[in-house]
C-alpha cells in the first residue's frame, strides 16, 4: 500500500509540474490532453488525482501563492527592509509571469474557501512587507501596498515585442529596476486613489 500511495504521490507531482509548465507556456486554455502527455501519464491516472481541470488549477495557485508567502517572509526577516521589499517585488513579477491570470481565472470561476484564506494572507504579508520598507524610508510615503501586484504585472508584461521594438530576456528586469527606483524616490505626488479589495 505504501508503494501505492509514493506511485500516487509522484503522479500528482508530475501532473501539477506539467500543468504549471503548460500555462507558462500555453496560456490557461491548455488542454488536459496537453497536460497528462507532457506528464507521462494517462487520463485516467489525471482523474484518479484531480476530479475536474478546476481542482487542478486551484492546487497550482495555492502552491503559487504558498511560495509567495515564503517570499514575503523572508522580505520581512530581511534585516535591510527596502532589499526585502524589491525581492518580494521581483519574485511577484517573475509568478506573474509564470502564472498570468490562473488567481484572475479561478477567482472568476469561484474560488474554495481555502484559496480565498490563501490570497488574505498574502494580501497581509504584502502589505506588512510595503509598510515595513516605507518605515524605513526605503520605499516612497504615497505608494499603496496595493500597488504592489500592479507593479508586478506590468513589470510581467515586459517580455512583448513594442513599435518593431524586440524585447530580449534582459528588457524585463531592466523595467523592474524603473518601477523599484520609481517606488524608492519621492517625486510628484502620485495621482488618482490606489485599488481597494472588495469582498
Amino acid at each position: 500500500m505504501a508503494g501505492l500511495r509514493a506511485d500516487a504521490r509522484r503522479s500528482e507531482v508530475a501532473l501539477v509540474a506539467a500543468a504549471r509548465e503548460a500555462i507558462a507556456e500555453v496560456g490557461l486554455e491548455v488542454s488536459t490532453n496537453e497536460i497528462v502527455k507532457r506528464a507521462s501519464v494517462g487520463p485516467g491516472t489525471f482523474y484518479r488525482r484531480f476530479p475536474s481541470r478546476q481542482a487542478l488549477l486551484e492546487t497550482i495557485l495555492l502552491e503559487v501563492i504558498g511560495e509567495l508567502e515564503d517570499e514575503a517572509r523572508a522580505a520581512l526577516e530581511d534585516p535591510d527592509p527596502g532589499r526585502g521589499f524589491a525581492a518580494l517585488l521581483r519574485a511577484f513579477t517573475l509568478s506573474q509571469v509564470e502564472n498570468k491570470g490562473l488567481s484572475d481565472a479561478l477567482t472568476a470561476q469561484g474560488g474554495s474557501l481555502e484559496a480565498d484564506q490563501a490570497r488574505e494572507r498574502l494580501r497581509d504579508l504584502v502589505r506588512r512587507a510595503t509598510e515595513r520598507a516605507q518605515q524605513a524610508g526605503a520605499v516612497r510615503p504615497d505608494l499603496s501596498w496595493t500597488d504592489v501586484p500592479f507593479l508586478a504585472t506590468a513589470a510581467a508584461g515586459m517580455t512583448q515585442n513594442c513599435l518593431d521594438l524586440h524585447a530580449g530576456t534582459g528588457q524585463r528586469d531592466r523595467v523592474l529596476a524603473i518601477l523599484l527606483a520609481g517606488t524608492a524616490k519621492s517625486g510628484p505626488e502620485l495621482p488618482g486613489k490606489p485599488a481597494t479589495f472588495t469582498e
